[in-house]
Parts: structure tokens; sequence; C-alpha cells
């Protein structure tokens, strides 16, 4: 599989209880550059939530409309205080894509 900066993924980050690490199975945006992507075992990225309406103010969490990726059903935030590095054996699928404005 082919992975792009800006690729929706669906992965497993493992499991974080009692903290506010985003875990579980989940979508997640790739973030590191493709020349990493394409020789590294490991990948940047950051997680999304489909709970748009909790802590929406936070100025590390971006709003990403469904018009503004494809694969994913309805708007998210980008928990992006929350980027993290994951191993491409965590990668599950390839769902679609942010477009380049929400990437930037």
């Amino acid at each position: 599989m082919t992975i792009r900066r800006g690729d929706i993924l669906w992965a497993d980050l493992g499991m974080f209880p009692t903290t506010s690490v985003q875990g579980g199975v989940r979508p997640v945006i790739v973030v590191s550059n493709n020349k990493a992507n394409t020789y590294s075992s490991v990948i940047t990225v950051v997680p999304l939530t489909s709970r748009i309406y909790k802590k929406r103010y936070l100025p590390t969490h971006v709003f990403i409309s469904k018009y503004d990726m494809t694969g994913i059903r309805k708007g998210s935030l980008a928990l992006a205080e929350q980027v993290m590095s994951i191993s491409t054996k965590c990668i599950i699928e390839k769902c679609g894509r942010v477009n380049k404005w929400s990437l930037d």
C-alpha cells in the first residue's frame, strides 16, 4: 500500500486507559512527508474524532468538514496535540484523503 501525506487511514493505536491519549481503532491523517512514508516503517499521524462538539474550542483541535475529505462520512476534529508516530503494521486500511487546503 502506498501511503502519502494527507491520506486518511484506519489504524489501531492501542489502548491508553485512564489517560486522554486517543487509542483504539480510529481514523488518522498522515502528516509525515512522502519520502519518510515511502522508506520508513514508521509514519506520523494525527488522530481524528467524530465528537466534534467536545472541546472544539481548543486551538489544537482542527475541525475538518466532511466536504474537505473523502472516505469519512461526517465532519471530524483533528486532535493536533496528539500527533504520534505509529508502525505501518498498525494500519488497517486506507479510506480516503484530506484536501490540500485542510492539510495546510
